[in-house]
Order: C-alpha cells, then structure tokens, then sequence
C-alpha cells in the first residue's frame, strides 16, 4: 500500500454515494434525474481528473450496494485508498477484488508531512488544531461546511467540490489564499 506520508500530492474526496438513489434528495443532487445518471456524471468527473497513476483518497461512504460498488469500482482511474465511512459495508464486501485499492487501518489518519488529519467524521479536536494542522473529513453533507476564517477544516464531500476529486496542493493553495 501507498503511504500517504510519503506521497508529495494525492487527491481527496468523499461521499460520492454511489448507487443511492434517496442521495439525490438528501444531498439535493437535482441536477440528475435519476441514480444512474448520477453514477455516470461521477464517474466522468473522477475520470476527468483522475489519471490511472494517481492516488486518491476517499474518506468513506463510497457507494450503497456491492453490485453498485464492484461496477463503479472497475471504472474508476487512480489508486483509491478508502477510510472506511458510516456505511460502507457495500465497499468492505468488493474491495478485495481489485489490486488497487486499500482500506486504511485507522479510523483518524494523522499525516504529519503534511500537516494534516484525516477522518470521516467532523472533529471539534485534533492534534495540531492549535498550531495551524488541517483537519479533512466527510459525512457531514449539511452541516460543518468549510469556513476557514474559523479554522483549517475542510469538508471533502464531493457536493462541495463538483462532484470530484481535489488535489491536496490545490486545498493547501485555498488555505494560503484565505490568510492573505
């Protein structure tokens, strides 16, 4: 497996929800009239960012089923290192099949060469918050929306981020535009 640590840039997201027909309510993701004209829009825009040797990482809440999960999963680029979110039972159940992907082993990263924690649930804490250590997260798609002039937060949902994938350089870059 990849060490996050090491890697000079990888991408980041989050709750893509694949296969989840009610996320086109809950999230209001109107712009699709339909679940699989979802996947399709996603899976483009992944593509479109995502080069088959790039790293991603995916903060959790993947996709809703395994048949949905083992699908997507085939046409997705890059190598996808997975934090297992609040639902991701489908994911669990396929992900063995393919040679690149990975579950991370912890439910709260810390990557100190790049100053950051990584979790699928919001903190209100974390070590380094104090001194300027950005925190990324998913699950919460309404609430803890990324305000940094309060703190170094970000909320990965791919709500957020049309529907792709973000380089941590290009969220490093919005930070260091925000204290100017």
């Amino acid at each position: 497996m990849t060490d996050l640590n090491e890697l000079e840039d990888f991408y980041i997201t989050s709750d893509t929800w694949f296969g989840r027909e009610q996320i086109l309510d809950i999230a209001n993701r109107r712009s699709w009239s339909n679940v699989s004209e979802m996947n399709q829009a996603l899976i483009k825009s992944w593509n479109k960012s995502i080069k088959k040797n790039d790293i991603v990482l995916h903060l959790g809440n993947f996709s809703w089923d395994p048949e949905t999960a083992r699908t997507i999963l085939s046409k997705l680029n890059g190598t996808i290192l997975f934090m297992q979110g609040s639902s991701d039972d489908a994911l669990l159940e396929v992900y063995q099949e393919f040679n690149n992907l990975y579950i991370l082993p912890n439910d709260i990263t810390i990557l100190p060469n790049h100053d950051l924690v990584l979790c699928h649930y919001p903190l209100s804490m974390w070590p380094g918050k104090d001194s300027g250590t950005i925190h990324m997260h998913g699950h919460a798609i309404y609430s803890h929306k990324t305000n940094l002039a309060i703190e170094h937060r970000f909320n990965m949902c791919t709500d957020y981020w049309g529907y792709t994938p973000i380089k941590l350089s290009t969220l490093k870059d919005i930070l260091n535009e925000s204290k100017n």
